[in-house]
């Protein structure tokens, strides 16, 4: 990734200006009248989420949706203890230690099984290198999942059934946001970002290059106004 940033956000540093975007909105996009500000929680170097991704825009506050695709599913047997979840990263996002996770069910709203985060291992080698091996206790783990099927953070502070995403997107992030080097204090917004959000838009996204990929039908259920292309 080159080391710049967008025009959105600010900060201080000494950049290298670059190419990263990748085009993904067909035609002369609308986004609803008031945009947001990210969440100041990922306010920080280095940071990108790129055009097209789910969002939740609350109170002129945008959370990013963090999908991550299942590649693979082993369950625990015998002695062991734990299950282990193969996934592809978003952006370079990937679950933390102590997060709590759950399966992204039919639709945003679906409740589902919350599992703590054990461990988290890059793999470096295989058919899966690249990816991430994320462990849950076996006796606290998701709903089952299988490749194709999508995994995002929680709201629950605890492991248990009937828990709630922590994030519920009601649209699409119009514009890319990227920190690049750009620093400074999230909580005195020294470092922060803007951004536009779509909900309608019938001359189409080119939803499969972009990070709500991994939840499209999803996505075309929470917001039916964007036709999602295929590509």
């Amino acid at each position: 990734m080159p080391k710049f940033s967008t025009f959105n956000a600010f900060g201080s540093a000494a950049n290298e200006v670059g190419q990263s975007h990748v085009p993904v909105w067909l035609g002369v996009v609308t986004p609803v009248p008031v945009g947001g500000t990210l969440d100041k929680a990922y306010a920080a170097k280095g940071f990108f989420l790129g055009a097209g991704a789910p969002v939740e825009l609350a109170n002129k506050i945008i959370k990013p949706f963090f999908a991550w695709e299942v590649v693979a599913f082993a369950a625990a047997t015998g002695s062991e203890t734990l299950d282990v979840i193969t996934i592809k990263d978003m952006n370079g996002a990937i679950p933390a230690v102590g997060d709590y996770i759950m399966k992204v069910g039919s639709a945003f709203t679906s409740t589902g099984k919350a599992a703590a985060v054990a461990s988290v291992e890059l793999l470096t080698s295989g058919d899966n290198e690249g990816c991430y091996a994320v462990s849950v206790l076996h006796s606290a783990t998701v709903d089952s999942v299988s490749a194709g099927d999508a995994i995002s953070l929680s709201s629950a502070v605890a492991a248990g059934s009937s828990k709630s995403l922590a994030v519920k997107p009601n649209g699409y992030l119009y514009n890319d946001i990227y920190f690049g080097d750009l620093d400074g204090d999230a909580n005195t917004y020294t470092i922060a970002a803007t951004g536009a959000v779509v909900r309608y838009h019938h001359e189409g996204l080119l939803v499969e290059l972009t990070p709500s990929a991994a939840v499209k039908s999803q996505m075309a259920a929470a917001v039916p106004g964007v036709l999602q292309v295929l590509v």
